[in-house]
């Protein structure tokens, strides 16, 4: 019994993933119209967690649990193994195994982004005619965890042009800043189209025009030890609306926020930091 139910957990925590473990799966087989096929399945991975969970306690309670034995008309409880050799799929060992597998299955979405190439620099920059510089909004439909921000933003970030661009799949939106004389917004939505996920709508801005309404603070911090560290501040900020852009580094120790006063305030911005178990020094915060 306590195998059929470690394959049913195990089962229940593959599927509970598979709409963020597919956009990398998509990736890594250069095949990105699939990525968004499991999407329709996130509404039901609560339930699913939820499901694994209980499935995989009962195999372990099927497992521990006092074997009793008859020696005389005394019952003896014993929580030990029986003497028969059981087999690998029975045993203690595999049930640990397929226990610690329906685990990181679980917890992938929170891990997802290190399965994608990070850009530090991103696309090709006319240098030129600062006019063409355009900030374009998207909203786009499909995208149900962090996965599928990191496909958008890896599949848009390659296109020669894109300087910065910023998902979010809580607003199902992204926002890119490109040089228009390089590529177009044609290429960009094209992009997006081809991860899987799909624009429903989209917006195009003078990126002088916007930028005059945006503060950019440096937000020193403590406790950042590696890009984990950066990668989880960065979406952490990012998720902020009224935040267009964040650049985090563990090596200087700091944040770097372009933001719009009069969508977030700067203490929002730090209590989110905080929030993430890294504290920001705000006696040499740089405004």
């Amino acid at each position: 019994m306590s195998t059929k139910s470690a394959g049913a957990g195990l089962l229940a925590a593959i599927v509970a993933s598979l709409c963020c473990i597919t956009p990398v799966i998509s990736l890594l087989a250069g095949i990105g119209g699939i990525a968004a096929t499991f999407s329709w399945m996130e509404p039901f991975r609560p339930y699913l967690i939820v499901l694994t969970i209980g499935v995989l306690a009962f195999a372990w309670y099927q497992k521990l649990k006092p074997s009793k034995k008859l020696s005389g008309q005394e019952e003896i409880d014993c929580a030990c193994e029986t003497d028969e050799e059981s087999s690998f799929w029975q045993s203690k060992k595999f049930l640990g195994i397929v226990t610690v597998f329906a685990a990181l299955m679980l917890a992938f979405p929170t891990y997802s982004h290190i399965f994608y190439p990070k850009n530090d620099s991103i696309g090709v920059i006319g240098d030129n005619d600062q006019t063409q510089i355009k900030l374009a909004d998207f909203k786009i439909k499909g995208m149900t965890c962090t996965g599928c921000e990191e496909h958008v933003k890896h599949a848009v970030s390659s296109l020669n042009g894109v300087q910065v661009v910023s998902v979010s799949y809580k607003d199902a939106s992204a926002q890119v800043k490109y040089d228009a004389s390089i590529v177009g917004l044609d290429k960009i939505t094209e992009a997006i189209n081809g991860t899987g996920y799909t624009v429903s709508d989209s917006k195009v801005s003078d990126w002088r025009a916007q930028s005059d309404i945006f503060q950019t603070i440096e937000l020193p911090g403590k406790g950042m030890t590696c890009s984990g560290c950066e990668s989880h501040v960065t979406h952490a900020v990012g998720e902020l609306a009224g935040v267009k852009e964040v650049k985090t580094s563990y090596e200087k120790g700091n944040a770097i926020v372009k933001y719009d006063p009069d969508k977030v305030e700067k203490d929002k911005i730090i209590e989110t930091i905080n929030k993430t178990g890294y504290k920001v020094v705000e006696n040499k915060i740089k405004e």
